[in-house]
């Protein structure tokens, strides 16, 4: 038999081994937590800063920036001077946070950063910024906190914004100004909200979408007809000259052939030639590169030649020399624009009001009035734009 006191040293002997299994265990648990804290928490390293737009002019605010890192973090300038998107979703070197801040009408600010990890992903982090103030020096105070905070944030992983947003930030970047990357830009997607997921796949296909100036011209030919009471419908083929600004507003001009017509005002018959032209100031919704609405509204004139023929018997009556015919009008109009590559198709529904009305004289007689007080018609244009600045 095994007696008290042995017994007793076997039990100790057990229990001190399992303490010192458990302790290791736990130990080997903790180490790997530990470890990617210390890699998380490591320093900043270097960040490269571009600065676009208004914000160009700031002497300080590079050196704002800078003086919020510590002496472990190198902060050096960068010499881009254009957004580039290639750059924005594909950083070049790992462990360093790229910043690209760009300041529109001094009163907004982007802020864009990037940084590569091994592997070939990179993760990303989009901020906008308002400024009340301007750049002054609140302003850029508030900048340069924004974008050591971000840096910080996406270098500790507590912030992450997902690529879908930043790819939507970017395509909206294109009403300030043109991104200068030679590859087409993604199609526009929902913002994403900040998140710390692994970042999606870049997109295998992209839509083409404008990369055009704030300023557009366009040349047209269009073709129109409106109803106008006893004249009938007159019908117009023409030239347009188009002058966009930002893709919302436009002003055009369009001169038209008048299609010789003929109709009755008793006792003659009137043959109808001449011509118009309009001046239109219009809104167009925003994306350029889908259909889109455009509304009008404008002035017209139509200068156009009548010759009356005496088609009734009537011996106090006969026809006089050509007469002058002038007619001014104003227009609305409502239509869709469809884009095809640089060119557009478009159709619209439009109203004519005349200024007054029209009256064709035949000798022995008292002037015939004719033309009516609103004329609808509608018309079909085919149109090229393209960007007057250089590239």
């Amino acid at each position: 038999m095994i007696d008290a006191r042995t017994w007793r040293r076997v039990v100790v002997f057990c229990c001190g081994v399992g303490s010192s299994c458990a302790f290791a265990q736990t130990a080997c648990a903790a180490s790997s937590p530990s470890a990617v804290e210390a890699d998380s928490s490591a320093p900043l390293t270097r960040v490269e800063v571009a600065m676009l737009g208004d914000v160009e002019r700031d002497p300080v605010l590079f050196e704002r920036i800078r003086s919020l890192f510590s002496e472990q973090t190198t902060v050096v300038p960068s010499a881009e001077h254009q957004l580039d998107q290639r750059a924005v979703l594909r950083p070049r070197h790992v462990d360093t946070v790229y910043i690209w801040i760009r300041v529109t009408e001094r009163s907004a600010a982007r802020v864009y950063l990037t940084l590569a990890e091994r592997g070939g992903r990179a993760r990303y982090l989009f901020r906008e910024v308002r400024l009340d103030s301007g750049l002054d020096e609140v302003g850029g105070e508030t900048l340069a906190q924004v974008a050591h905070s971000s840096a910080q944030a996406l270098w500790l992983r507590e912030q992450q914004s997902s690529r879908e947003a930043l790819v939507d930030a970017l395509a909206r970047e294109a009403e300030h100004a043109p991104l200068s990357s030679t590859d087409s830009t993604p199609p526009s997607l929902v913002p994403a909200p900040v998140s710390t997921a692994d970042d999606s796949p870049e997109p295998a296909h992209a839509s083409a979408r404008s990369k055009s100036g704030p300023l557009r011209l366009g040349i047209g030919v269009s073709g129109a007809t409106h109803s106008s009471g006893s004249e009938g419908f007159l019908q117009e083929v023409g030239v347009l000259f188009a002058f966009e600004y930002r893709g919302w507003f436009s002003l055009r001009t369009k001169i038209s052939y008048l299609v010789p017509t003929d109709f009755g005002v008793p006792p003659a018959r009137v043959h109808l030639t001449g011509a118009t032209g309009e001046l239109r100031a219009g809104w167009s919704s925003k994306d350029a590169t889908r259909m889109r609405v455009r509304l009008e509204a404008g002035l017209g004139a139509l200068l156009g030649r009548a010759q009356s023929t005496i088609i009734d018997e009537q011996p106090r009556a006969h026809a006089l020399a050509a007469q002058d015919v002038q007619r001014a009008y104003a227009l609305a109009a409502a239509g869709f624009e469809w884009p095809v590559g640089p060119a557009w198709v478009g159709a619209s529904v439009d109203l004519r009001v005349p200024f007054g009305k029209t009256s064709y004289e035949v000798a022995g007689q008292a002037g015939a009035t004719t033309s009516a007080s609103l004329c609808p018609g509608g018309s079909l244009e085919v149109g090229f734009g393209f960007d007057p600045a250089p590239r």
